[in-house]
C-alpha cells in the first residue's frame, strides 16, 4: 500500500477523534485483512452478514498493525472509533484521491471490464509508472483499497468499477474522481437490481456523468446505449468501433488460432484471443494509448492477454476445454459461444450453467442463450441449474440436435468422460455460483483415474 500519514492526519481524514498521541504513529498502508496485513498498516475491521471485524482487531496488532478503525475501542492498540468503518475507508480514499496528483482512468461495462482495464493498464505502462485495479476488486471496498495505492510517483491509475444497483458507480466515482471513463458495452446484466437494460445503461452512464468539465470520454460507436451516454457529454470524446477515431477494419483468425485485427490509425495487431468480442477492449486500450502519446500496442497487448485469467485454453487430452468459468450473463454467454464456434476442432460442445441476477426476464434470456447455441450449430449441448431445461428446450427448437439437461456436476462429467471423443471442443461456462469449474476438475480426475 502507498500511503504515509500520521494517525492524527487519518483520523481528521475520516471525521473522527483519533486517539492520545495519534501525531507520534505513523500508518504506512491500509489492510482489511489480517491474513494479508503489513506490519504498519491500519487496520479497517470492516463487517458484513457473515464477518465481523472487530473480532480480528486483536489478531491485527499482533501481526503488527500500526492503528486500526474499529466500533469499539480496543486496548490491543490505538484505535479511531468510527460508526461505519466501511464509510471510513471510503473518506480516506477520497481524501487521499485529493492529495495525489495521478490521473484517474475508470472503466465500467456489462462486459469485459477486467480485460479491458488488464489492456489499457498494459499499453500506457509501456510509457508511464500505472496503478491498476488488482484483479476485480470493482466494489465499494475494492475501489476504495486501489485508491489508497496511489502513490506521488503514480501517473495514471486505471480503475474498475462494478455495480449491480443505482447509484453506486456514482459513489465510486466520488472517492476516485476519474479524469476520463469508459464504457466497454451495455447488457443485460444484474437486472434484479437494475430492472431492465435500461436501467443498466443508467447505472452505467454514471461514470460518464462524474467526469469534470475538462474530462474525456471513450465511446463505443457500435453499442447504441453507449452512444447514447456520448450525445449527453459535453466533453472531449474519443470514438472507437466500427467508425471513429480508432477504427477497426477488418478482424480474422490465422492459422495458429490467433485473432489479428486491423485498427486504422495503427495498423495490424495479432494477439493469443480466441473471443472476438475482446476486440472492443483491444479498441479502446488504443484509443487511450493514442490519446497519450503511446506507440508501443502489439507487445503490451500480448503480455496482457498472456496474463489473463478468463477465457482460458486448456488442453486437456484428447480434449481441448476453453475455461470461461469466471461469470456470466447473456452478452459474456453469446461471446463465449461465438468463441467456441471459431475454435477450431472436432465436435463443438458447450456446457452452460444458469445466468445469475436476471430476474424476471431469467427464462427469456436462458432461452435466447440456448437458441444462440443452435444458431452457431453446436453439436453438443449440456445444461446444468434451475433453467436447464429451458436452455436446451429452446436449443432444440431452433434446431440443435444433441442437448441435455443434468442435475450437477458430476452427471455432466460422467457423460463428457464417456461420449466427448478426441479432438472435441469443450466450452464451460455458467455464473460464479454455479462452480461450473468443479466440472473441469472432475474431468481431470477421470482423465487421472484412466490412466
Amino acid at each position: 500500500m502507498s500511503i504515509e500519514y500520521t494517525l492524527a492526519e487519518i483520523a481528521g481524514m475520516v471525521n473522527a477523534a483519533g486517539p492520545d498521541r495519534a501525531d507520534t504513529i505513523r500508518v504506512t498502508g491500509v489492510s482489511t485483512d489480517t491474513r494479508t496485513l503489513e506490519p504498519g498498516n491500519i487496520f479497517f475491521a470492516l463487517s458484513g452478514d457473515s464477518h465481523d471485524g472487530d473480532r480480528f482487531v486483536d489478531v491485527a496488532f499482533e501481526r503488527g498493525a500500526a492503528a486500526a478503525v474499529t466500533h469499539t475501542l480496543h486496548p490491543s492498540g490505538p484505535c479511531i472509533l468510527h460508526p461505519s468503518p466501511l464509510e471510513a475507508l471510503q473518506s480516506l480514499a477520497a481524501a487521499h484521491r485529493v492529495r495525489c496528483n495521478a490521473k484517474v482512468i475508470a472503466i465500467t461495462g456489462s462486459c469485459g471490464k477486467t480485460t479491458a482495464k488488464e489492456m489499457v493498464a498494459a499499453v500506457l505502462g509501456t510509457k508511464y509508472r500505472v496503478l491498476k485495479t488488482p484483479g476485480n476488486l470493482n466494489n465499494d471496498i475494492g475501489c476504495p483499497l486501489s485508491i489508497l495505492r496511489m502513490a506521488p510517483q503514480t501517473h495514471y491509475a486505471v480503475i474498475e468499477m462494478g455495480a449491480n444497483h443505482p447509484g453506486e458507480i456514482a459513489r465510486l466515482c466520488e472517492m476516485a474522481q476519474p479524469n476520463e471513463s469508459a464504457v466497454t458495452m451495455v447488457a443485460p446484466a444484474h437486472l434484479e437490481g437494475f430492472g431492465d437494460i435500461e436501467g443498466v445503461a443508467r447505472a452505467k452512464a454514471e461514470i460518464m456523468e462524474a467526469l469534470p468539465p475538462g474530462g474525456r470520454f471513450y465511446v463505443n460507436t457500435d453499442d447504441p446505449r453507449c452512444r447514447e451516454m456520448a450525445e449527453r457529454f459535453s466533453g472531449e470524446k474519443v470514438l472507437f468501433g466500427k467508425r471513429g477515431d480508432v477504427v477497426l477494419e477488418s478482424m480474422r483468425f490465422d492459422e495458429h488460432g490467433e485473432l489479428v485485427l486491423s485498427i486504422n490509425p495503427v495498423g495490424r495487431i495479432r494477439l493469443p484471443l480466441a473471443v472476438r468480442a475482446h476486440s472492443v477492449n483491444v479498441l479502446l486500450a488504443v484509443a487511450v494509448g493514442l490519446c497519450h502519446q503511446v506507440g508501443q500496442f502489439e507487445e503490451p497487448l500480448r503480455a496482457a492477454c498472456a496474463s489473463s485469467v478468463r477465457f482460458k485454453v486448456l488442453r486437456l487430452f484428447p480434449w481441448t476445454i476453453l475455461d470461461d468459468t469466471y461469470n456470466a450473463n447473456p452478452a459474456s454467454m453469446a461471446a463465449a459461444l461465438e468463441a467456441l464456434a471459431d475454435f477450431p476442432g472436432r465436435r463443438k460442445i458447450a456446457v452452460l450453467g444458469d445466468m445469475f441476477e436476471l430476474g424476471r426476464a431469467s427464462e427469456t434470456l436462458h432461452e435466447e442463450v440456448g437458441r444462440t447455441a443452435a444458431h452457431h450449430e453446436i453439436d453438443w449441448l449440456l445444461t446444468l441449474g434451475e433453467q436447464a431445461e429451458t436452455m436446451v428446450a429452446a436449443a432444440r427448437a431452433a434446431g440443435i440436435r444433441e442437448g441435455e439437461a443434468y442435475e450437477n456436476h458430476q452427471a455432466v462429467a460422467g457423460a463428457l468422460l464417456k461420449r466427448a471423443e478426441e479432438g472435441d471442443v469443450i466450452l464451460v461456462k455458467g455464473s460464479r455460483g454455479m462452480k461450473m469449474e468443479t466440472v473441469i476438475n472432475l474431468l481431470r480426475t477421470g482423465q487421472e483415474q484412466r490412466k
